[in-house]
């Protein structure tokens, strides 16, 4: 009885630990980011770019520009954003006072004769003992090559450094 007793107790404790240690923020923050994806808000996404991938872009300025040039070639091929849809962070991490999470994405691009549907993965990550997120989204990383964007990363989130597309043509009527 009393070993029952305890080992539910040591149940609930670590639940409400696991719990107290959740990120919070990330879906918010989130939701900011996938909306100044479909405005162009350029710098609101600057404001959620990975400090370190700031400064590989040549800064702020540097950032914006080629942002701007993206979606330029957009429009140029007559593609569209249509949505970018969140999903609640799946893993995370502590590490190097640093707390890192998987995010899931779902994006919708109309393009000439139907839509692409793209399921990626945001990196988020906030300094300890800040509500401050930022993104790195992982499509474009390679698992040899994400310390220089992100050097505290640690591995343990099981991250796959791919996405998926799916091409739905639009029916004619």
């Amino acid at each position: 009885m009393i070993k029952a007793l305890s080992t539910h107790l040591f149940i609930c404790l670590f639940t409400f630990i696991a719990n107290a240690q959740t990120p919070t923020g990330i879906k918010e923050a989130a939701e900011d980011y996938a909306l100044a994806n479909i405005n162009e808000d350029f710098e609101t996404l600057v404001k959620y770019t990975y400090p370190v991938i700031l400064e590989k872009s040549g800064g702020k300025q540097g950032m914006i520009k080629s942002l701007e040039l993206a979606s330029d070639l957009l429009k140029i091929r007559n593609m569209k954003v249509e949505s970018f849809e969140i999903g609640e962070a799946k893993k995370y991490t502590h590490c190097s006072g640093e707390t890192h999470a998987l995010v899931p994405v779902t994006s919708i691009i109309k393009v000439p004769g139907g839509e692409i549907i793209n399921h990626t993965i945001l990196i988020a990550v906030s300094k300890a003992a800040s509500d401050q997120w930022y993104f790195i989204e992982a499509a474009s990383l390679e698992p040899n090559t994400i310390h220089n964007y992100l050097p505290t990363w640690n591995y343990t989130l099981g991250l796959k450094f791919d996405s998926s597309n799916e091409f739905i043509t639009l029916k004619s009527e």
